[in-house]
């Protein structure tokens, strides 16, 4: 089934081409969540009138997704974390971790914008992608520290915890 896409859908196309889908993914997820409509003649003139409009636009959201990218790229988040002796991290840093350090430097993303299979959770430095545009990324780097040794602060709170005998 042929339909005409109304938004960015990743891995199938951008906004105004022609693709051809199945059936049930265009009636069943596209159409219903007005990402695309049904590629009729009619449609499909319609949407060539409004081409230029609509091309003048896609190439000034590409331009700040680009200087976006710019202002990302290279960019270091320092994470904390606390690891036993043997240097196990405790805990990991997510993708939600990740949006709100980008948010709080001032970066405005989209809240699925970073591309993170699993958690990290090794202590260094690991290059993490934001998808801004079907045609644009950004790499980042998530650098996890150690914050101290687990064993020494239960020892302490053992030590702690033990009332003197009287």
């Amino acid at each position: 089934m042929k339909v005409i896409l109304k938004a960015n859908v990743k891995n199938l196309g951008m906004v105004g081409t022609v693709v051809d889908v199945k059936p049930g993914y265009a009636r069943n997820f596209l159409v219903p969540h007005r990402l695309a409509e049904i590629a009729t003649e009619g449609a499909i003139k319609n949407w060539q009138l409004g081409a230029e409009r609509r091309q003048k636009r896609i190439e000034a959201e590409l331009a700040e997704a680009r200087a976006m990218a710019e202002k990302l790229n290279g960019v270091v988040l320092p994470f904390t974390k606390t690891v036993n002796a043997e240097g196990v991290v405790f805990g990991s840093v997510n993708k939600a971790d990740i949006y709100k350090a980008l948010t709080e430097l001032g970066h405005k993303i989209a809240k699925d914008a970073v591309e993170l299979n699993m958690p990290i959770k090794a202590l260094g430095e690991t290059e993490v992608s934001i998808y801004l545009k079907p045609t644009v990324f950004a790499k980042i780097k998530v650098q996890i520290n150690p914050l101290t040794q687990v064993e020494e602060k239960i020892g302490d709170a053992k030590a702690e915890a033990k009332p003197e005998a009287k």
